[in-house]
């Protein structure tokens, strides 16, 4: 007879384990010491506690059943880990169900996201999606690409070839000359070919292995014991929500950003001095240009790439010129290179005797193994004029460097309280990571450093942490936000980023940002773009998580290709900014569902098999479907799902289940609006800031009833995680003899709401001159403008309900 026992809600069979997560989540354990693992891991943050089994069995034949809402557990003791002889799964979620067994292969996954997509190119991209099997994992896709294109340059050098900076480009290499190349670079390119799995799949379930993740033990990493098998059976068939809800609920949370940072940013990798930042500023006011935040690149540095005093050249006074800048209404984030500190550095004599180390052996090359990291970096600049390199390394290669790893508690909060949090109170508001330097057993280098800025920000600020950095693997979606690398500025990469971008929310990942217009530009060392593109690339970037300009030395100020591009690129911006009351409100969506900004189509329409072949048109929100115009010449075609939608350019009408064939005009952006939907906006500004617009905009869609619980907060606090904000219900029904649109009173509050609001409705789809009726508010002021009604309602109390009623004439 099987025996089996319950232990703190979970079933132990001999060497394994069985717990019930939820109704479509299982955990799956084996252990050959019969030892289970129950704190935290570096990709399961935060498990829940188990549910009891819904039923439990054994039948004659010794075999243990398990049951809960939606799956059934078979297991067959024995002294073995998990095998197919001795464990098998069946679930069935409505018309969806199957069997599932370890060795099973799923060529139906949908897709993650990779660590970054730096020198994708127009002929080296990736396409699909590779197979998802428990055992198979895909570990270049999570790592930095440039580290395997070093090993490539260094591999040729070695045969005697004279190369640099993509000459011989990678591309060409995959393609023709991969042979020549060592197995595991070889396994490189394979790998990045595809698309690593993702959580949800039109097979109905998934599976992620964490056996060989690293715990976490008091806050920080500990090693976990061997021979284990630590797997979490997603089963959801077609409803891609749930898993993403049970996904964060087992990995963590999606943060919300602070408000400012769905304004407009602009960076450059380029020597750009204080003064030029106050030009350039200024530029974009005169110009009516929205920007919230200025990133700075390399050179604030003094020491090359790396380092964490200021280049006094550049910026004589770094204290006024944040200063300058906070008062503008702006935020600032600064790049760090994480190699190491240069002996020039102000602080190495000091973190050398933190450390216990004499600073003359650290700099003689006496303590570490490697002695300068930035030598590994082995190629020259490819501007024609040498700019981009003069500043890589400006100490003596010979010299040694003081190396940290931030997988060592100590040595991170050294690196973080000495060399970070100066700047930071001087003004830098969050950091730019661009590299990683945390070595474990179990943990992904750029996933624990991202761990590490990120908490520090928050306990050091006590306010919603952001950083900007790379992706790190299953969890970093915990740590927002990140960016997509050094892309090339082609249109076959503008297609890929919309796709990558929607993808990226199948494992959490929901916060993308792109350098819009591309990194390297279109050839390496010409700062110009096709403007077409640019405008394009900008347009899409004004309509995902975060708008941000950065190139290699290329133009891309708004002004840079004369007016027509400057006055399109001006109302994308205003656009922008008008969306961001409705980006903050699902930004609060994406904290408590795990649903993304972006969602691919299949997100919202699963059932429809065309959605799952349109990768370059998403939802932004359930309501919005965007789709930017991702070829020359202004063509698109857009796929319509089932419903009736409304073009917001337009204000036009089409039912659903069709394509539509459009030219686009280089001043817009197809986006069409499901009727019945409530879309909140804001008034155009230049500064986003921290609070919510004074006056509110609802764009109201006639055609069908819907409604929003519209969710707004200070910000910028934490104090969001405990539920604090207001909610205000917005409803729209209708028949055939009027049109009604409801507002309750605000729910809930937050420090600094104001007692009265502003509201500007414009409700699209009335038959004009139909009889107005407002109840329980005062209209200030009421017009017709063909068929979209405006009305605006002025100090109207956050306690007030009222109602419009709108009456077609007989």
């Amino acid at each position: 007879m099987v025996e089996y026992n319950e232990l703190n809600g979970s079933i132990v069979c001999g060497n394994a384990r069985f717990s019930a997560l939820g109704n479509g989540l299982v955990r799956l354990e084996w252990s050959a010491g019969g030892q289970f693992e129950d704190r935290p891991t570096v990709a399961v943050i935060k498990r829940p506690e188990p549910l009891p089994f819904k039923a439990i069995s054994v039948t004659n034949d010794g075999v243990l059943n398990l049951h809960t809402e939606y799956i059934q557990i078979v297991y067959q003791p024995d002294a073995e880990p998990f095998n197919d002889a001795n464990l098998q799964i069946h679930w069935q979620m409505g018309k969806c169900s199957r069997r599932w067994t370890p060795s099973a292969v799923d060529t139906q996954n949908l897709g993650g996201t990779f660590t970054s997509l730096d020198v994708t190119h127009r002929n080296f991209y990736p396409t699909g999606v590779h197979p998802a099997s428990v055992e198979k994992s895909y570990p270049y896709t999570q790592e930095f690409p440039y580290k395997s294109l070093i090993s490539i340059h260094k591999t040729l050098r070695d045969r005697g070839e004279t190369t640099d900076f993509e000459e011989p480009p990678i591309w060409y290499l995959e393609r023709y000359r991969s042979q020549e190349l060592p197995p595991e670079l070889q396994e490189f390119l394979k790998q990045w070919h595809h698309f690593p799995p993702g959580i949800i799949s039109q097979s109905g379930y998934s599976v992620l292995n964490d056996s060989a993740s690293a715990v976490i033990d008091d806050n920080w990493l500990s090693e976990r014991g061997s021979n284990c098998q630590d797997w979490y059976f997603f089963a959801y068939g077609l409803d891609y929500a749930a898993a993403l809800f049970d996904f964060v609920q087992l990995c963590g949370r999606i943060p919300m950003l602070p408000r400012w940072a769905f304004g407009i940013w602009f960076s450059q990798f380029a020597q750009i001095s204080d003064t030029h930042y106050h030009e350039l500023v200024k530029h974009f006011d005169e110009l009516a240009l929205p920007l919230d935040v200025v990133m700075l690149d390399v050179d604030w540095h003094g020491s090359g790439w790396c380092g964490w005093d200021w280049d006094r050249d550049l910026f004589p006074d770094p204290q006024a010129f944040l200063d300058w800048g906070h008062g503008s209404g702006l935020h600032f984030g600064a790049n760090v290179h994480l190699e190491g500190v240069p002996p020039g550095d102000s602080q190495f004599q000091a973190l050398c005797a933190a450390r216990g180390l004499d600073p003359s052996d650290v700099r003689a090359g006496k303590v570490f193994a490697v002695k300068n990291p930035k030598v590994e970096w082995i190629f020259d600049t490819w501007h024609p004029d040498n700019i981009g390199a003069n500043k890589l390394n400006t100490t003596d290669p010979e010299d040694g460097w003081l190396l940290f790893n931030l997988a060592e508690q100590e040595e991170a909060r050294l690196f973080m309280e000495v060399l970070h949090s100066p700047r930071e109170e001087e003004g830098i508001d969050f950091w730019w990571i661009d590299g990683s330097n945390a070595t474990h057993p179990g943990v992904n280098s750029q996933l624990w450093t991202n761990h590490v800025y990120f908490t520090h920000l928050e306990a050091k600020t006590n306010r919603r942490a952001l950083i900007l950095s790379r992706a790190g693997g299953i969890g970093s979606h915990r740590y927002p936000l990140q960016f997509s690398g050094d892309t090339y500025s082609h249109w076959e990469i503008l297609q890929l980023l919309v796709d990558f971008t929607a993808r990226a929310g199948n494992v959490g990942v929901a916060y993308w940002s792109n350098d819009l217009g591309g990194f390297f530009n279109h050839v390496l060392g010409v700062p110009t773009i096709d403007p077409e593109l640019f405008v394009r690339w900008v347009q899409f970037g004004c309509f995902s998580p975060i708008v941000r300009l950065h190139s290699d030395h290329g133009q891309r100020e708004p002004w840079a290709y004369g007016s027509r591009v400057l006055q399109a690129i001006r109302l994308a911006f205003q656009r922008r900014i008008q969306l961001v009351p409705y980006l903050y409100h699902l930004s609060r969506i994406t904290y408590d569902t795990g649903l993304p900004l972006c969602r691919p189509m299949y997100l919202v329409y699963p059932e429809e098999p065309q959605a799952y072949q349109v990768p370059t048109q998403y939802f932004l929100g359930d309501r919005l479907l965007v789709a930017p115009v991702v070829e020359a010449g202004g063509y698109r075609q857009v796929y319509l799902p089932s419903g009736v939608w409304w073009q917001r350019e337009t204000n036009q009408s089409y039912p659903g289940n069709q394509h539509l064939h459009l030219w686009v005009p280089l001043n817009q952006v197809p986006v069409f609006v499901r009727a019945g939907t409530i879309l909140p906006l804001g008034e155009v500004s230049l500064r986003v800031g921290t609070a919510p617009p004074a006056s509110l905009i609802l764009e109201v869609y006639a055609g069908a009833e819907g409604e929003l619980d519209f969710y707004e907060d200070d910000g910028e606090s934490a104090t969001y995680r405990t539920d604090a904000g207001s909610r205000r219900l917005f409803t729209q029904r209708f028949s055939t003899h009027r049109h009604l649109l409801t507002c309750e009173p605000v729910r809930g509050n937050y420090h600094g709401m104001p007692k009265e609001r502003n509201f500007r409705i414009r409700w699209i789809g009335l038959a004009p001159g139909s009889q107005v009726e407002a109840i329980g508010v005062k209209v200030s002021h009421l017009s017709w403008v063909e068929q979209v009604l405006e009305v605006t309602l002025e100090e109207v109390p956050q306690s007030a309900s009222w109602q419009l009623v709108v009456i077609p004439s007989q």
